[in-house]
């Protein structure tokens, strides 16, 4: 089915956001088209800073605030209410992409692979739904493959890269 939908989830300053930027290059490099959707997980909406005219607009109080130059788009845009990750998702999908990984959204049930930094991460194994894997930091992989019933990589290797691209 695609695009295949995977999610990398994690306590906050867990280092989802590099573990995702390195799986976009890694995926680039099999030739696979990957699109991003990122849970702003902190509160509030999302800082929105600069001084282009799509910022201005926006801020301006514009619905949607959308940019094409040179096949690139940019868009900015307020959902009256909340918008359900799977109208996010149809939206990505309108760029084709072959994988779209989701930063965030712990309760969403899609497969995911939980990132282990501390021990304190652990009960996430068990407490969310459709974990197909862990990552753990050095410091933690022992006790992580202990407590684990799914695979278990260390962090500092290409070993989930290899198994995720088995699972696509």
């Amino acid at each position: 089915m695609k695009p295949f939908i995977f999610q990398v989830v994690g306590y906050q300053n867990r280092g989802k956001t590099t573990f995702v930027t390195n799986l976009i290059k890694k995926l680039r490099e099999a030739k696979l088209e990957t699109a991003v959707l990122k849970h702003h997980g902190h509160g509030g909406k999302p800082d929105i800073t600069g001084t282009k005219d799509s910022n201005k607009h926006f801020l301006a109080g514009a619905a949607a605030s959308l940019v094409e130059g040179d096949g690139t788009i940019e868009l900015l845009g307020n959902f009256r209410g909340s918008a359900p990750i799977t109208e996010l998702i149809q939206l990505l999908c309108l760029f084709l992409p072959d994988v779209i990984l989701i930063e965030g959204y712990k309760q969403e049930n899609f497969p995911k692979v939980i990132l282990i930094k501390e021990e304190s991460d652990l009960p996430l194994l068990e407490r969310l739904t459709n974990v197909k894997a862990a990552v753990a930091w050095p410091e933690c992989l022992d006790r992580t493959r202990n407590h684990a019933s799914v695979p278990v990589f260390p962090l500092d290797s290409d070993q989930f890269i290899t198994w995720f691209l088995e699972q696509i």
